[in-house]
């Protein structure tokens, strides 16, 4: 016999997704065999696997360690490649925990709760990896979450916490990040809907009085990885939205603030170079010859685009400590540096 207590990473599941996860290689005919068998009780009761699981909630199995073990149950057994693999995973988020660590600082972690993590991305780093090698934003979340104890090698089995907004490599600011299942779904969620309000602040060519909203199409060319903005939708394209207000209007550049209406590849880059006001040090969207000359005057390296600021709806439920919350993360100080430069 086994026993399993639901954690609070583990809650709003259902009772057969929870399983499927604690037993890998165990077939589906299999568990719902052992449900409709009561070989596997959900609080001591039978169950249908569709039960919605809530902290604390006991999960009993009326099986022998070795079936447990075969189909992968926590303290199954565990060849010695398998537990090498294991550990050498591990050892990896550690890593790049530790290399990344160092960029973000002591109070690089804006907002933290059980389900949600709310970090300082800085600029230069992956927020996800783009191939097998790279340290990104989510080994770090990982690692720091294995440095604290909050995770091992079997939690991350059942559940491996992830980074819920994607910012570029080049861009900074603040990343959410899920902890728990139910953090992930309901983010997922608020995304989606776009109920989370997100802004931004970037420093931009030329001077900028009046605010306004950008809208129009954005088509993706997959072989330069970049977008065309286009104003009707002929040939298709994603409809993007962007809303800004000025916060310096400088002689030479600007400062903007911005909503990010819709959220889609290179948005805000291309929105803003489509309007005459390209961000300073974009490599894609920018000026070549002003971003040679900011790099030289102020040793700037990167785009100049920082997530500033996330608001979170009214919320009821597991996540309403979130409701109406503020997430504020200001840009480096050279973002007004040089915007005020006459």
């Amino acid at each position: 016999m086994r026993e399993w207590t639901v954690k609070s990473g583990e809650k709003d599941q259902r009772l057969s997704k929870y399983l499927q996860r604690r037993l890998p290689d165990a077939p589906s005919s299999f568990l719902y065999k052992m449900l409709r068998k009561k070989n596997i009780t959900l609080n001591g009761k039978k169950a249908s696997g569709s039960e919605l699981l809530l902290e604390g909630d006991l999960v009993t199995l009326f099986l022998s360690d070795e079936t447990i073990g075969k189909f992968g149950g926590e303290n199954g057994s565990v060849d010695d490649t398998e537990a090498a693999e294991r550990d050498a995973e591990l050892q990896e988020y550690l890593k790049a925990y530790r290399q990344i660590q160092g960029r973000i600082g002591k109070d690089g972690i804006l907002y933290e709760d059980p389900d949600i993590l709310a970090v300082r991305k800085p600029v230069g780093v992956l927020s996800q990896k783009a191939s097998d090698s790279d340290r990104t934003m989510n080994e770090w979340l990982l690692g720091y979450l294995i440095e604290k104890g909050e995770a091992d090698s079997e939690s991350l089995r059942r559940f491996k916490p992830s980074v819920c907004n994607r910012l570029d490599r080049n861009t900074g600011g603040i990343l959410i990040c899920s902890k728990s299942l139910a953090g992930a779904r309901k983010i997922a969620e608020m995304l989606r809907d776009r109920t989370i309000r997100k802004y931004y602040r970037a420093a931009v060519l030329g001077t900028v009085k009046k605010g306004g909203r950008i809208e129009g199409f954005l088509h993706k060319d997959a072989v330069t990885n970049t977008v065309n903005f286009t104003k009707t939708a002929e040939g298709g394209g994603s409809w993007t939205e962007t809303a800004y207000v000025p916060v310096i209007s400088g002689e030479r550049y600007s400062l903007l603030e911005m909503e990010l209406i819709t959220g889609k590849t290179h948005q805000l880059r291309s929105h803003l170079a489509q309007m005459g006001h390209p961000i300073l040090g974009d490599p894609k969207y920018g000026d070549r010859k002003v971003n040679e000359k900011i790099r030289s005057e102020f040793g700037l390296r990167g785009q100049m685009l920082w997530c500033c600021r996330i608001e979170f709806p009214r919320l009821d439920g597991d996540l309403k400590r979130l409701s109406e919350k503020v997430i504020l993360c200001d840009p480096p100080r050279i973002y007004t540096e040089i915007t005020g430069v006459k």
